[in-house]
């Protein structure tokens, strides 16, 4: 489930894969900083980050911020470094080996005119994309495995208007497992047990069906990801 939503120097694009997107967020071109790096105010970040994360209220999403080159004919620098600089306060950002990271949500860095700073003057395209968290446990009730769905929805609805008209809606929850083995999610409904398995490319989509809540679902593994199916309706 890759990324769909790309920002190139405040020009915003978005696609709807199966993955997730975000919302319609507004940045500005970074400027140049003074040890050669770009900077970009992280009060931009914050005003969207913020009530996201405030409508999240059980913590179900993942919101990560993915980097490449904004222009195809760049490469990426080895060694990229992300950083939020707040005065003399410098906080780096765990970067993994996507080249994704968490921008954390925090009053007082907004408040202060901090920026995300970043260690190279080439371009940088960031893909944003919301994902949940895989469940913790193979047992687990209806609701808690669709958690993030409802989540995802009160998230939209905190974007205003154009959020709730543009982005799509939820069919169910798309999970990632390894490609090559099968794997099955049964949900234990009251007319019966419902089967479902992943396809050749490791992919398994739940409907979503809120009035299932209390009932008991079974995973044959733990998924690598899993997050609210926007693609069309299965």
């Amino acid at each position: 489930m890759k990324p769909s939503t790309r920002i190139i120097c405040g020009k915003f694009f978005f696609a709807i894969p199966l993955s997730i997107p975000f919302l319609a967020l507004t940045f500005f071109a970074s400027a140049s900083a003074e040890d050669g790096g770009k900077d970009t105010p992280y009060q931009k970040y914050y005003k969207r980050l913020s009530p996201a994360k405030s409508a999240d209220v059980e913590n179900a999403l993942k919101i990560i911020f993915c980097a490449s080159a904004g222009n195809k004919s760049d490469v990426l620098p080895r060694g990229l470094e992300f950083e939020i600089r707040d005065g003399a306060e410098h906080v780096p950002l765990l970067i993994d080996d996507r080249l994704c990271f968490e921008i954390p949500v925090n009053s007082a860095w907004a408040e202060h005119d901090a920026v995300l700073h970043v260690n190279t003057s080439i371009p940088i395209a960031l893909a944003i994309s919301i994902s949940g968290r895989p469940p913790k446990a193979t047992r687990l009730s209806y609701a808690e495995l669709m958690n993030s769905i409802p989540a995802y929805q009160r998230v939209i609805a905190s974007q205003g208007m154009l959020a709730r008209v543009f982005m799509p809606a939820a069919h169910g929850l798309a999970m990632g497992f390894d490609k090559g083995k099968r794997h099955t999610v049964i949900v234990h409904a009251a007319s019966g047990d419902i089967e479902y398995a992943t396809d050749e490319n490791g992919e398994l989509h739940i409907p979503y069906d809120a009035p299932l809540g209390p009932v008991r679902v079974d995973l044959d593994a733990i998924p690598q990801e899993c997050g609210p199916d926007t693609g069309s309706s299965r």
